[in-house]
């Protein structure tokens, strides 16, 4: 239930700041949003490779956007040796109000022996493809020039429950390669239609985005970019997100984290697709990710994300729930060991993985995206937080959403 007190003062605390919505609909655009995604998406980016693929990219777009030559920000292109980039904005060097997550490493496959061009693959993520061919890369280390380069061209085929790479051109492969899918990033700017790689360089195009209008406000906040999120699936949560892990002992916890993210826009295995919503509808927000083994939002936080999405509506942005569809883990599950005051925010997205086909996305979601971590970050930092709206209960200490003071 939707209570308009509520909304009201979500509404007065983001309307405080004096010509916020207006700053968004100059500053986020689908242009903006495209060419952050167009550069990131033209730099494969398998798992551990982020520091000499997209890493460069993402410091590129800060020096481009001005964020270097901001005194209020800190950039960290390999935070303390862990693999991740990191972005700070404000003073504190350890206690941050908000954690924002999205991770820059693509899903890819390890190469074993194989003979005549074929090359059995061993997944180094959740894989997704159906039985058939999908052009795809394999990429090596370039100890000259400090980034990846092309070893061979191909396909990655399909059949029942075996997994190669077929190469058409190049090779031989060894020990080291790395085989992705061979992206081409297309956008219908009559529909705002996306097809490319797209996971995640979606969620962080629009945390770029935001950390561009969030610089100019007094907020204490953690950016990550990690490294290492894609990695084999397992009902345990150990065997990816690894590299987001390696950030948790240097950050005091956080009033908040968001963790940004593609989320499915079709049926999965392990469960149904959103109901009466679509690519293109808007950001979305979810309860709980991989049916409860990753995360699941605090109540409280909850609906006061509900609130949030009609709040913003009313000034133009579009925030959806997603009530039931199927998300998956993310960095959701590094900052639960941290607070349990997760939003899980995203894009909706099909074929992700190159299930049936190349996956896509729609940039207008992406702009609202970027728009809702915006007012999401100064809403958190309000002093109203955590207790928008709310009369504090009776008890001899205050409440705190999904927690103890």
């Amino acid at each position: 239930m939707i209570e308009e007190r509520v909304v009201g003062d979500i509404l007065t605390a983001l309307d405080a700041h004096d010509g916020l919505f207006d700053l968004l609909q100059e500053e986020i655009t689908t242009e903006r949003a495209y060419a952050i995604l167009a550069a990131l998406e033209a730099s494969p980016t398998p798992s551990q490779t982020a520091q000499w693929a997209r890493v460069p990219v993402v410091e590129g777009v800060l020096r481009e956007g001005g964020l270097l030559a901001d005194p209020s920000v800190t950039w960290v292109a390999d935070y303390a040796g862990s693999g991740n980039a990191v972005l700070l904005l404000g003073r504190e060097p350890r206690a941050k109000k908000v954690w924002m997550f999205a991770h820059l490493d693509q899903i890819s496959y390890l190469v074993d022996p194989g003979e005549d061009g074929s090359y059995p693959l061993m997944p180094f993520c959740y894989h997704m493809q159906k039985d058939g061919a999908r052009a795809a890369i394999a990429l090596g280390p370039d100890l000259g020039g400090g980034g990846l380069e092309v070893r061979a061209r191909g396909t990655i085929r399909v059949a029942g429950s075996g997994v190669t790479f077929e190469v058409t051109e190049g090779g031989p492969l060894g020990p080291g390669t790395r085989v992705v899918y061979d992206s081409d990033l297309r956008w219908d700017r009559a529909t705002g239609r996306l097809t490319g790689y797209l996971d995640d360089s979606v969620a962080c195009s629009a945390i770029l985005l935001a950390a561009g209008v969030l610089r100019r406000f007094p907020v204490e906040l953690l950016v990550g970019l990690t490294d290492e999120e894609e990695g084999p699936p397992g009902d345990a949560n150990q065997s990816f997100a690894r590299g987001g892990r390696r950030l948790l002992p240097w950050f005091d916890p956080p009033a908040l984290a968001i963790v940004s993210d593609v989320h499915e826009s079709e049926a999965m295995v392990r469960g149904p697709g959103p109901r009466n919503l679509r690519p293109g509808d808007g950001a979305v927000f979810a309860e709980r990710s991989s049916s409860g083994r990753g995360t699941a939002t605090p109540p409280h936080l909850y609906a006061l994300q509900q609130h949030l999405a009609t709040a913003l509506d009313r000034r133009g942005v579009r925030l959806r729930e997603n009530w039931g569809g199927y998300v998956s883990r993310s960095e959701d599950i590094n900052a639960t060991a941290a607070t349990p005051n997760i939003a899980l925010v995203g894009v909706l997205c099909s074929n992700r993985h190159y299930a049936l086909d190349a996956p896509a996305a729609n940039l207008l979601d992406v702009v609202d995206l970027a728009k809702v971590l915006v007012a999401y970050t100064l809403l958190a930092h309000d002093p109203s937080w955590p207790l928008v709206g709310q009369e504090r209960p009776a008890a001899s200490r205050p409440y705190v959403l999904g927690g103890r003071p």
